[in-house]
């Protein structure tokens, strides 16, 4: 939107000069002739910055300066006075004025002063915010939660890497916490107070990538009517975390690349590059080595990227993990849906470290929070849990003649899924479609069967 600007003057020619310059330089402008005008304008609508004559008839500009600060205290004041009115110009920024003009004026002295003050308003803008992201982002650090002899390693990892600008990739299954991970790194690194900018890869469409990373010039394409800034250069100086990096498409993965080797972004339709500093934190789902060898990610920007690897194990490889996050989940659920639970009994808290959390921690989160919501008691127990939890491990085994025929099928099954799986490079997405299931019933297998994966 336009800066808003109010012309306060009882002198209607130089309403209209102030009017007509600063409509030139695409601001909204209203004009009024009047104390009381101007105040009945102030309730009416918010102006950016207010421009009051100091000597007028009963309102004077100092009034107009107290009401506007009273109605609107974030709008700036500018006084105009004469050569002799100086002192009461002083007197009036000492109230809350931001600065005063001097009659005649220079219209030069007029666009500066507006500039000015409009970029120092917006530099303000943009700390409040920015000091809302970090308060955002280190209560979001606070959810990580490890108590598992791997997940100590990382953080170990995390606390050796957090200093340095080295790019990080994080490889894990869905839903195992690689988005708090980055976090956590930047949260904690020397970027702590410079942006943290996350996109997904995989979710959005190419063209729309290409832009949204770049950023492009106006008239770039059709649509583009205005400049748009890139994530990458709103990253400058802080952290660009790329989910799902293994689902960029080839050509921008050339582009990204050349990004980290130069240093340079060049937003679509331009031929001039803007400088960034950014360190970059990637994370994948999928077997990017496999991708490597299939010639569907770059292995020069692959060794960008990966200049240290964070692996983070599946929760059902964790199990230690799961009582510490399932308490405080259910602690931070307890407090925000206002609820009265002391804890999780023995038997529902066995059911979830039993359970293999195909979902994984995502996955745990959920569950907690739906227990919390539903149950009626001061402590989470077995009945507050889904169906599928409750009846982990109750299948009962068959006996006699049957019991040889599950070994056997148990045996087909597991040779198919072998079979499958190599003939498909070890792509657990590719087996899942071939075999017509989703990725959680394949884990449940590999899992059931022995079956070890890369």
């Amino acid at each position: 939107m336009k800066p808003k600007i109010l012309i306060v003057d009882d002198e209607r020619d130089i309403c209209k000069a102030l009017e007509f310059l600063l409509k030139r330089e695409d601001y909204s402008v209203s004009a009024v002739h009047s104390g009381e005008d101007a105040i009945k304008k102030l309730r009416e609508e918010s102006f950016d910055v207010v421009i009051t004559d100091l000597k007028m008839g009963r309102v004077d500009g100092m009034t107009v300066l107290e009401k506007a600060k009273e109605l609107s205290p974030d709008t700036a004041v500018i006084i105009m006075t004469a050569f002799a009115s100086i002192e009461s110009a002083v007197d009036a920024m000492k109230r809350g004025a931001v600065d005063y003009i001097v009659k005649p004026f220079l219209n030069e002295e007029i666009r500066l002063t507006i500039r000015k003050i409009l970029e120092q308003k917006k530099l303000l803008i943009e700390n409040i915010a920015l000091k809302h992201q970090v308060s955002q982002r280190i209560e979001a650090c606070m959810d990580f939660v490890a108590n598992s002899e791997s997940m100590l390693k990382i953080t170990e990892t995390i606390e050796k890497i957090v200093p340095t600008k080295s790019n990080i990739i994080i490889l894990g299954e869905s839903g195992t916490g690689k988005g708090l991970i980055a976090e956590l790194i930047h949260c904690n690194s020397p970027r702590r107070d410079r942006p943290f900018i996350s996109i997904n890869c995989s979710a959005i469409p190419e063209g729309l990538l290409e832009s949204e990373l770049f950023g492009y010039k106006k008239g770039a394409f059709t649509g583009a009517v205005s400049d748009k800034l890139g994530l990458i250069p709103l990253a400058h100086q802080g952290t660009l975390f790329l989910d799902e990096i293994g689902d960029m498409p080839p050509n921008l993965q050339a582009k990204l690349l050349k990004v980290l080797e130069t240093g340079e972004v060049y937003p679509l339709g331009d031929t001039k590059p803007r400088i960034v500093d950014v360190r970059i934190i990637s994370a994948t789902n999928v077997d990017i080595e496999n991708r490597l060898k299939n010639g569907k990610f770059r292995e020069d920007l692959y060794w960008r990227l990966n200049v240290i690897e964070i692996k983070i194990p599946p929760l059902r490889e964790r199990k230690d993990d799961i009582e510490m996050l399932a308490t405080h989940f259910m602690n931070t659920y307890t407090e925000e849906h206002k609820k009265d639970i002391k804890g999780i009994d023995k038997q529902a808290l066995s059911l979830l470290i039993e359970y293999p959390w195909p979902g994984n921690v995502r996955d745990l989160r959920n569950v907690i929070e739906r227990s919390v919501v539903l149950t009626g008691g001061n402590y989470i127990t077995p009945k507050d849990l889904p169906d599928k939890i409750k009846n982990t491990g109750t299948e009962k085994e068959p006996s006699g003649a049957s019991s040889s025929l599950k070994t056997y099928l148990g045996d087909y099954e597991k040779n198919l899924l072998m079979k499958i799986y190599n003939a498909h490079n070890k792509d657990k997405e590719e087996t899942a479609k071939a075999l017509g299931i989703d990725l959680a019933t394949l884990y449940r297998k590999f899992k059931k069967y022995g079956i070890e994966t890369e």
